[in-house]
């Protein structure tokens, strides 16, 4: 009887060793449904607290991740290359607490600012900027008044840079870049006094390309009110938070409240991110009740060709592509805005920009922008190059990298 009652536990303290070993690897394959190579193919994995820390393998090949939180919970992202076709499998297995890898960073996001509280003759007042993770604006913030490093936030992956003016135009702008590495810590250093500022001339990362004056800029978000676009430039308050900074993505929320349209206000909530060796920024919405409509789009101008896609598939495009930077008159960018065509209400335009009107759905609306520089190292040189992207970008997303649990 003894024997048996030992039987019993052996066998016990196996199945409860293969439920350990279960937990501790996870199989997943992925799949790229397309006919086209996928560089950089972002990927995202729920992840339960028992697999932290992990490490993912491709065979025997290490793969960098980076650990967030969604809506779903915890998860992983990461990026691979995959061939046309192609289903590999990945690996997710548990680590020990020393043996986690530190992985080099492919994005950036900051918000840089003075924190000296000297204010006078309409300037802030000091000789440096200093990082800071999250802020509410002060309420005597206007443009050019020298309080944060380019005027807002930036977000970069190693291909272009992008920011937004945290201020009452609150438009997104574009640093065209000559190199192929992440740049934005060393932007802007030394323009303390909102005059001349070295960005505006070429530096030998490259330089802000694009002029935005009063227009959506690019990927800029709006409401229509009264066949006009009413820019996120009258509010209460403004809280920024750097939200993710890691070697995958990175984040920056921003919450407004009291966003003044009309007669009416709302409050607003905008993350924006940006992805390892991508030219995409992510834009998601969310408003409070009673919003009809959300426009975004990007700014017109001579001497270029505008392009749309079909809308018989679930997302569509809008570009723009010629000369349309500040370096000369013969430098070349491509735009576009890629939207879902299910929350579409119309395509439309005034004077100055090219109007998306979305319609939120749930409170919420989602979106892409892109920019593709001439100059960038190895970039799209030519309209049918930048035409050749944008179809292939809207066949990643309308077919996105198939990941199934093995």
């Amino acid at each position: 009887m003894k024997r048996l009652n030992w039987l019993a536990i052996a066998a016990l303290l196996s199945l409860i060793n293969i439920a350990v070993i279960g937990q501790n690897l996870v199989k997943y394959s992925i799949e790229n449904p397309n006919d086209f190579k996928i560089i950089d193919a972002f990927i995202q994995i729920k992840i339960e607290d028992e697999l932290l820390p992990l490490r993912l393998f491709k065979g025997d090949n290490e793969i960098p991740y980076q650990l967030i939180q969604s809506d779903n919970g915890k998860e992983i992202c990461f990026v691979l290359d995959l061939t046309a076709k192609e289903k590999i499998e990945l690996k997710i297995q548990k680590a020990a607490p020393d043996d986690v890898v530190k992985f080099q960073s492919r994005t950036y996001a900051e918000l840089a600012m003075k924190t000296g509280n000297v204010y006078y003759d309409k300037r802030f007042r000091g000789d440096r900027f200093e990082n800071v993770t999250k802020i509410k604006v002060p309420e005597i913030h206007t443009d050019h008044d020298a309080l944060f490093k380019y005027e807002g936030p930036g977000w970069e992956s190693e291909k272009v840079g992008y920011r937004f003016y945290l201020d009452w135009r609150n438009a997104t702008d574009i640093f065209g870049k000559k190199v192929n590495e992440l740049v934005l810590q060393k932007v802007g250093v030394t323009d303390t006094v909102a005059k001349d500022d070295s960005y505006h001339s070429m530096q030998e990362w490259g330089m802000d390309i694009f002029k935005v004056g009063k227009t959506l800029g690019i990927g800029s978000i709006g409401m229509m009110n009264s066949s006009k676009v009413v820019m996120v430039s009258k509010t209460d308050s403004i809280h920024c938070e750097i939200s993710e900074n890691g070697p995958i993505r990175s984040k920056v929320t921003t919450d407004y409240f009291g966003w003044k349209v009309g007669e009416k206000s709302y409050n607003l909530k905008s993350d924006i991110s940006i992805t390892a060796g991508s030219r995409l920024t992510n834009v998601r919405l969310s408003i409070s009740e009673g919003a009809d409509n959300l426009v975004t789009g990007f700014a017109k101008y001579v001497g270029t060709t505008f392009s749309k896609s079909d809308l018989s598939n679930e997302w569509s495009f809008i570009s723009l592509y010629g000369n349309q930077t500040l370096v000369n008159e013969n430098d070349k960018l491509g735009i576009a805005v890629f939207f879902k065509s299910s929350q579409l209400i119309a395509l439309t335009e005034d004077d100055i920009n090219h109007i998306v009107k979305l319609k939120p759905i749930n409170g919420a609306a989602e979106y892409y922008f892109a920019a593709a520089w001439e100059q960038e190292p190895n970039g799209i040189k030519n309209e049918k190059e930048f035409i050749e992207y944008l179809n292939q970008t809207l066949k990643m997303l309308n077919n996105p990298i198939i990941v199934k649990q093995n």
